[in-house]
């Protein structure tokens, strides 16, 4: 929370690694929090909140859909690296959501892994909302 109302605020001080704790970060890692984010080039986690290399265990999809490799990735996170606090960070005006908002025909011409994914998240959609 500090670091993203550090970001808000306009004084980021993401810590930069020097290249000795750069390269510690080859052999082990220990991140805090795992976070699932969408790939969406305009909210890169890390930067968002104020955190540097090896700090948090980032899973980027479109989306936020949680899929085979999503859930692998956040259960990697959780059993092997022991994070104990998971994120799912959302945002808004997320392409990926308004896309599976389009009716089921349109999204069917779209190529065969884009349209199964944006299925799924209209599947978890409340559209009446």
């Amino acid at each position: 929370q500090r670091g993203n109302a550090r970001f808000w605020m306009g004084k980021a001080q993401r810590p930069e690694k020097s290249a000795f704790e750069r390269r510690a970060l080859i052999m082990q890692q220990y991140p805090s929090v795992a976070v699932l984010g969408c790939s969406d080039s305009r909210v890169p986690v890390e930067i968002v909140f104020d955190q540097g290399l090896g700090d948090l265990f980032v899973v980027r999809v479109a989306g936020n859909g949680l899929d085979v490799s999503t859930s692998a990735s956040l259960q990697f996170a959780i059993h092997h690296l022991k994070v104990k606090v998971v994120v799912v960070m959302g945002h808004e005006a997320c392409g990926a959501i308004k896309a599976a908002q389009l009716d089921e025909a349109t999204i069917k011409k779209e190529p065969a892994d884009l349209a199964k994914a944006l299925l799924g998240i209209k599947a978890g959609l409340d559209e009446k909302r």
